[in-house]
């Protein structure tokens, strides 16, 4: 079900506000005009009483209050809606400026004498008061006073005035609401604009941005935001087009090598040696072709926090057996490999050596001869680990730093494609660390190149317990082994070399 547009819902609270603000205005305004007519006929009724009480004190003889009720009638002229009614000790009546049917009525439910009372009678409402007094003659006797006030007319004000502010309000609900569509749609006005032109971008024009001067200050976090959307699209946009044009460049070489030899075998008759040699070139193109995909394929895995085995790793013995499995190649160079330090990390072994056996085969290939390649292993903090290879040489320069972990990326694009490798040394070596809830940053700086990798343990812990999960899970849906188990492990790419020359797996990973 589509949510009702923000103008709809801004316009209907600015009707149902004000509707509520007016109702509760109007009761206000009610209750306050019944308090005051209550009032005003409560004086009204005790003044009345007050009269005939005096009325009554000053008559002194029987031919007195014989007189009586002509004064009450003198007195009430101009009083229509006031009525008195007057009785003897006896119950009889002296006075009345009421119908019959309502003196009866009085005659046998006398009015109270402490407070007003309300009742209705023929479909009329009144409020009236009683008061008992003493004559001070034997007959008549103790009187009974009471005052009636016919109230009706302030009903029908009432019920006059409740319907104009139920009318009122409903207007002014309908006015609002109308008023707070307009002040939505001149609000959303500029949120208006702002998708269109985001609407206008496509991905031929992501270098756009929005215009952030001209965007109003509630919308400038969102046209911020969605800059650095763009720009991280952007980014991810240029890195794919290169990476699609940096792999088939890599594709090229050794495709058009295979191709060469297969025409030049079929140019004529030779003889079951030259054959042999032309399917040994073949091969040799192959397994670099096969290195490639395996790679790209390990990148896939790992991008996606895929481990297949995890446990505690006590990293200076890790790092010892790659010092012990390159100790040669740096003989070649006349390099020294030297480790210090030792801490512990949750983390697949296999995979952890395959990262630091690329930065160790880096290291080896541009640390000046003679130098030294050291690898330090610092515990930092109770939840920090980190792995740092240094060596010596020529500095990167620093526009190439970011880039150094790109796929296919060649810092000097003038290196030759043999021994090389395809450029993913390093962008694996990052993507296993971040599989392992860490991350890696290099510097360069005074002839000293330095790779850091820094693990958060927690954060190790938490990539073993959602791994466990992950297994318990393909477990039960069938799938018992790691995806793409059938490839060769990560361990089998440090313990193949070639010792005539140094050109392993691992001696051939390049940043």
């Amino acid at each position: 079900m589509q949510l009702p547009s923000i103008t709809l819902r801004i316009a209907l609270l600015f009707a149902g506000a004000s509707g509520v603000i007016l109702m509760a205005a109007g009761l206000w305004i009610s209750a306050m005009l019944v308090t005051h007519f209550e009032a005003q006929d409560r004086i009204e009724i005790r003044g009345k009483l007050e009269l005939v009480r005096r009325l009554i004190e000053s008559k002194t003889s029987p031919a007195d209050f014989d007189r009586l009720p002509t004064e009450l009638a003198r007195a009430l002229v101009g009083h229509e809606e006031l009525g008195v009614l007057l009785l003897d000790g006896h119950g009889d009546t002296l006075f009345a400026s009421i119908g019959d049917r309502l003196a009866e009525t009085l005659q046998s439910h006398p009015l109270p004498v402490d407070a007003p009372v309300e009742f209705t009678d023929s479909e009329r409402g009144y409020r009236g008061m009683g008061l008992r007094i003493d004559s001070g003659l034997p007959e008549p006797g103790v009187l009974t006073v009471g005052v009636l006030r016919d109230i009706s007319q302030h009903e029908h004000f009432l019920a006059a005035l409740r319907r104009a502010l139920w009318l009122a309000i409903a207007v002014t609900a309908l006015l609002m609401g109308a008023l707070g569509w307009f002040v939505a749609r001149s609000g959303l006005a500029p949120l208006r604009r702002l998708t269109e032109r985001i609407t206008a971008i496509d991905p031929e024009r992501l270098a756009e941005r929005l215009p952030t001067a001209a965007v109003a200050p509630e919308l400038l976090a969102l046209a911020n935001a969605f800059n650095g959307m763009l720009q991280r699209l952007e980014d991810g946009y240029r890195r794919l087009s290169e990476f699609s044009s940096d792999i088939a460049h890599e594709l090229r070489t050794p495709l058009a090598n295979l191709r060469t030899q297969a025409e030049v075998s079929l140019g004529k008759s030779r003889s079951p040696d030259e054959y042999r040699e032309l399917l040994h070139s073949a091969l040799e193109e192959y397994e670099q072709l096969s290195r490639m995909v395996d790679d790209m394929l390990l990148l896939a895995k790992t991008d996606e926090g895929h481990l297949p085995e995890l446990r505690l790793l006590h990293l200076d013995a890790e790092v010892a057996a790659l010092i012990d499995y390159f100790e040669a190649l740096a003989e070649d160079r006349d390099l020294a490999l030297a480790a210090t330090g030792s801490a512990q990390l949750w983390g697949d072994g296999p995979m952890l050596r395959r990262a630091i056996a690329n930065l160790l085969s880096n290291a080896i290939r541009h640390a000046e001869r003679g130098s030294t390649v050291r690898v330090a292993i610092d515990a930092g903090t109770p939840d920090d680990a980190r792995v740092t290879v240094i060596n010596r040489g020529p500095e990167l320069p620093p526009d190439a730093l970011p880039r150094l972990f790109d796929r296919f990326y060649r810092s000097d694009p003038a290196r030759s494609r043999d021994g090389e490798g395809a450029g993913l040394g390093l962008a694996i070596a990052r993507s296993i660390v971040r599989a392992h809830g860490g991350d890696i940053r290099v510097r360069s700086e005074a002839g000293e190149t330095a790779f850091e990798c820094r693990f958060s343990r927690s954060a190790a812990r938490s990539a073993a317990a959602t791994e466990r999960e992950r297994s318990r899970a393909g477990a039960a849906a069938g799938a018992g082994a790691w995806p793409g188990a059938d490839m060769p492990g990560p361990a089998t790419s440090i313990k193949r070399r070639d010792e005539s020359d140094g050109s392993g797996p691992a001696a051939r990973r390049e940043a």
